[in-house]
């Protein structure tokens, strides 16, 4: 088990994390587990390969889309905010 854990807001920024912890000698994720989130196409390349969150980027666009229209079409005195679990997946590589 790792003693710290880094959660980062992006695939790109946990790339960068991993490159400055190998390079400091941290052995990953026994001294230093990564997390990223998007699950981009290079997260499974990376060394060692990135455990990432996936969303559902489509779905998120198309609900998001589908509440900008709803609220353009209803009073703004009936308007409530809008919560929609749209889920995720923890992808687990071999940072985490």
């Amino acid at each position: 088990m790792a003693g710290e854990v880094v959660v980062c807001s992006s695939d790109t920024v946990a790339q960068g994390v991993l490159a400055e912890a190998l390079s400091r000698g941290l052995r990953i994720p026994q001294d230093l587990a990564v997390m990223g989130f998007g699950d981009l196409p290079s997260a499974a390349h990376t060394y060692p390969p990135l455990s990432t969150v996936r969303v559902d980027g489509p779905r998120i666009g198309c609900a998001i889309v589908d509440a900008l229209l709803a609220r353009f079409a209803e009073p703004a005195a009936a308007r409530q905010p809008l919560r929609l679990d749209v889920g995720f997946e923890l992808i687990e590589r071999g940072s985490a």
